[in-house]
């Protein structure tokens, strides 16, 4: 992981548990424009985006 992964995860880490102090229940942490979010998990399976076929031949490429 970079830098970055490592600094996102540690927002988002802190912002879960902060929900939780909160009493947040059933929300997915994100971000979103650079700001943390909480997003129900109702809402986060409710965008089904799909496959991108590109990205899956590229990891079909790297692995070889």
């Amino acid at each position: 992981p970079s830098a970055i992964d490592r600094i996102m995860a540690s927002r988002m880490g802190e912002a879960s548990i902060e929900a939780l102090m909160e009493g947040q229940r059933n929300v997915m942490i994100g971000i979103q424009n650079g700001k943390i979010v909480y997003v129900p998990f109702a809402k986060a399976i409710k965008h089904d985006k799909g496959i991108d076929r590109g990205a899956l031949e590229l990891v079909k490429i790297l692995s070889i």
